[in-house]
C-alpha cells in the first residue's frame, strides 16, 4: 500500500542506477511490489519466479491459501459494491487486492471508477501511479503521481515515487533530470529517515551514470 503518512517509510526500494535498464525496471518492479503489498507475498512472489523449483509442499499449500484469502475477500468486497457502487472507500481496497492477486488491468480500473467519483483523492492517485508503473505504462504513472503533487505539493513520497519513475523508466521517456529534482524534493521535505539515505544514494548513482 502506498504511505498515506510522508513521515513514514515505505519498504525497501533497491538501487538500480548500476543496472541494466532491463534490471533496472526488474528492480524497482519488486521495490514498488514491496511497497504496495507487503514483503510477505513480495517474497513469496519473488521465490516461485527466481528460487528453487522444489518448494517444501508446506510452502505450496501456504501460497494457496493465500490465493484463496484472497479470492474470498475480492468476492466479498465485490458483493459489497453492488449494493453500494459509489463507495470509493471500498473501491480502494477492491483494487488493492486485485493488485495482490497480480490482476493490474482490473485494479486499474477500479482506481479509475473511483478517481471519477472522488477525483481529488490524493492517495487514490498514487496507488494508480504505482498500478500503471507495475503495467510498465510510464507516462501515465508520471501523470498520477503529478496529479498527487499538484494537490499536495508537500506530500514527500509523491516526488519519491515521481523520481523513481523518471529516472528508472526503461524506455525513451527516461528523464534523469527530472528524476533527481523530484529526489531532491523528497529529500527537502522528508529531511530525515532510511528513504532519505536512499534518495541520495539513488542521486549520486544517477550523477556518476550522466558523466560516466
Amino acid at each position: 500500500m502506498v504511505r498515506k503518512d510522508s513521515k513514514q517509510s515505505p519498504k525497501n526500494f533497491g538501487s538500480f542506477a548500476s543496472l541494466p535498464r532491463k534490471k533496472k525496471r526488474q528492480k524497482i518492479v519488486f521495490g514498488m511490489l514491496a511497497a504496495v503489498l507487503g514483503v510477505g507475498l513480495v517474497g513469496s512472489s519473488m521465490f516461485w519466479a527466481f528460487g528453487d523449483n522444489n518448494l517444501p509442499s508446506k510452502s505450496k499449500i501456504a501460497d494457496v491459501q493465500q490465493t484463496e484469502a484472497i479470492d474470498g475477500k475480492i468476492a466479498n468486497l465485490e458483493a459489497q459494491l453492488k449494493e453500494n457502487n459509489q463507495n470509493t472507500e471500498l473501491m480502494g481496497q477492491l483494487a488493492k487486492l486485485y493488485r495482490d492477486n497480480g490482476d493490474y488491468a482490473k485494479a486499474v480500473d477500479t482506481y479509475v471508477k473511483a478517481l471519477k467519483i472522488k477525483p481529488g483523492d490524493l492517495d487514490m492517485h498514487k496507488e494508480l501511479g504505482v498500478t500503471y508503473f507495475l503495467l510498465s505504462n510510464y507516462d501515465k504513472a508520471v501523470a498520477q503521481m503529478q496529479q498527487a503533487i499538484e494537490l499536495k505539493p508537500e506530500d514527500a513520497y509523491a516526488h519519491y515515487y515521481a523520481g523513481q519513475f523518471y529516472a528508472f523508466r526503461s524506455d525513451e521517456g527516461r528523464d534523469v533530470a527530472k528524476g533527481i529534482k523530484e529526489l531532491e524534493e523528497f529529500m527537502r521535505i522528508q529531511k530525515e529517515g532510511p528513504d532519505v539515505v536512499k534518495a541520495k544514494q539513488y542521486i549520486e548513482e544517477l550523477q556518476a551514470g550522466q558523466t560516466s
